[in-house]
């Protein structure tokens, strides 16, 4: 088996973490400590981990900008040595999104995690190898694009996180590797043997299922559903376990663009264990600030991850926080928990609050703030702002700079972001109450541009902007047609007998646009087949007449 290598040196690792990390961290400084970042640090690959402690400070994205962005105009050896594969894209804080770049250690590194994780999974559920798998390792689409220096933006596809044997055998291994959700999901419903399917978040799992519109279980041999279950992810989980009974749910282990943190191991209901030969972890105390490394964490703390991978990231903060839940022999196992710095992250879209602030800057300077919003069984956004001109499109559109967010939207496991008009004269003191509420001390409540607790319609007054400024993609092809149409009836007048034919169709537009903009209901169910047709009906008769009588 191609993965079994990996998951005897896991086997192995996971007895003695501290010699395991021990090699990650000096194959990292052999390979990679001459590098431009290593130079300014003064690091050399004979350094212990307490000399690049000392040397090397813990950073973030914003810290780390610089330097990626002399890579991305082309310069070589400076987060590490040697060609970059590609960049990867993440969401950001500050900006848009992150630039990972991604060389080929990084991309060993990766292999190794999975081809463990795969190896333990398939030795513990020997009847997957009678099937075919469905899985996706990266949650984001790239369009074809290359940096200014030629580096491409984004792997091809998942497969190129696989090696040369596993990309060979993917083609009969596999289903379902595209990108549109519709040939998906007719790709796997036609797929009666598939016993695997590993996604990112379940939820894309749940419109996949939707769009199949199947009566009855499509998979009979299905075994193992692979998924986000911690988390803001643990609502989806239990969505997937409802919808697929006699499956078995295994939570899926930390992976994020920047690097992995945790695979899967053993038991399918316990926390994973980290990645221990892929890169160098430490861990930061939430409660006293002291850093650790694996073998040092204590079983129930809880600690935000830091990160030094092949592909530059020194000492970098991940901004996930996670919980030691007892242990592997002699190696914790480790649960998301959730995010350091503020991120919402309802369906893998993780919105950064200074993103956010920074959008919200653009359109306004009244009281505005991003919240979660939760009225249909699909989550969503709400802003909550005193102005009464902020427009929901600019909103959404520079929102949708973030990729993960506008991914979301565009496969539809997010809602478009609704607006609430607050009618409060001092929305900032019931900001405060609210806070307080939740327990904090008032003196220590600050704003922010984007909170992670919903509800705040029950704490604000005001009311729901119109529906009319929330258009479903429907109502806008509608809305669309109505306006060419009013635009091309000032320009053309039609002899008779069909002079009475075009008022009807045209009294048929001006009722469909008034129902478009007066009836909520509609936009919260889609139930709009009606409207359409009549849409449908009225552009046809309307070319119809144009073409037999024009003037």
């Amino acid at each position: 088996m191609l993965c079994a290598p990996a998951q005897r040196r896991m086997a192995d690792a996971i007895k003695d973490p501290q010699q395991a990390q021990q090699a990650v961290f000096s194959r990292i400084l052999q390979r990679h400590a001459d590098c431009a970042y290593g130079k300014h640090h003064h690091l050399t690959s004979e350094d212990n981990y307490a000399a690049v402690k000392e040397k090397l400070p813990m950073v973030r994205y914003d810290e780390l900008h610089p330097w990626i962005e002399r890579m991305k105009q082309g310069e070589r050896n400076v987060l590490c040595q040697g060609e970059l594969l590609a960049f990867e894209k993440s969401s950001g804080s500050t900006t848009a999104a992150k630039w990972i770049p991604f060389n080929q250690d990084l991309r060993d590194e990766f292999q190794e995690a999975i081809r463990a994780w795969m190896g333990d999974l398939y030795q513990r559920h020997p009847h997957l190898t009678g099937g075919r798998s469905y899985w996706v390792v990266s949650p984001l689409t790239h369009a074809e694009k290359i940096t200014t220096g030629g580096t491409p933006v984004g792997l091809a596809n998942d497969d190129e996180y696989l090696g040369w044997w596993e990309r060979k055998m993917s083609s009969w291994l596999r289903v379902g590797n595209h990108t549109d959700l519709e040939t998906t999901a007719k790709e796997l419903l036609a797929a009666k043997d598939l016993r695997l399917i590993s996604v990112w978040n379940p939820s894309y799992l749940a419109l996949l299922y939707e769009k199949m519109n199947s009566p009855q279980m499509p998979w009979p041999q299905l075994q193992i559903i692979s998924g986000w279950a911690d988390g803001n992810a643990a609502a989806d989980a239990e969505h997937i376990k409802k919808l697929f009974p006699h499956v078995t749910f295994q939570p899926k282990g930390l992976l994020a663009t920047e690097g992995v943190v945790t695979i899967p191991w053993g038991d399918d209901f316990l926390a994973a264990v980290p990645a221990l030969h892929s890169h160098f972890l430490e861990f930061e105390d939430c409660h006293t600030r002291e850093i650790y490394r694996v073998h040092e964490l204590n079983d129930g703390h809880d600690y935000e991850v830091i990160i030094t991978t092949s592909g530059g990231l020194w000492r970098y903060r991940l901004g996930d926080v996670v919980r030691v839940e007892g242990f592997a022999e002699k190696t914790p196992r480790l649960r998301f928990v959730g995010r350091a710095d503020g991120i919402s992250d309802l369906r893998g879209e993780k919105l950064h609050p200074i993103f956010v602030q920074d959008v919200l800057a653009r359109l306004t300077n009244h009281f505005a703030m991003l919240a979660p919003h939760y009225a249909t069984d699909r989550p969503g956004y709400a802003l909550f702002t005193t102005d009464r001109n902020i427009d929901t499109i600019s909103l959404d559109r520079h929102l949708s700079k973030n990729p993960y967010y506008a991914h979301a939207i565009e496969v539809g496991q997010l809602n478009p972001v609704k607006i609430f008009e607050i009618a409060d004269e001092s929305p900032a003191q019931i900001y405060v109450e609210r806070c307080v509420a939740l327990g904090q001390r008032p003196s220590t409540v600050k704003a922010t541009a984007l909170h992670r607790m919903s509800d705040w319609e029950k704490w604000f007054h005001g009311t729901w902007r119109a529906w009319k400024n929330h258009p479903t993609p429907l109502l806008k092809r509608i809305r669309s047609t109505m306006r060419n149409w009013e635009n091309f009836s000032q320009k053309h007048r039609f002899k008779e007998p069909c002079a009475l034919l075009w008022k009807v169709s045209h009294r048929f537009f001006r009722v469909i646009m008034m129902l478009s903009n007066m009836t909520p209901f509609w936009y919260h169910t889609n139930k709009l087949q009606w409207p359409a047709v009549l849409v449908c009906c009225d552009v046809s008769v309307g070319m119809a007449v144009n073409s037999m009588w024009p003037t």
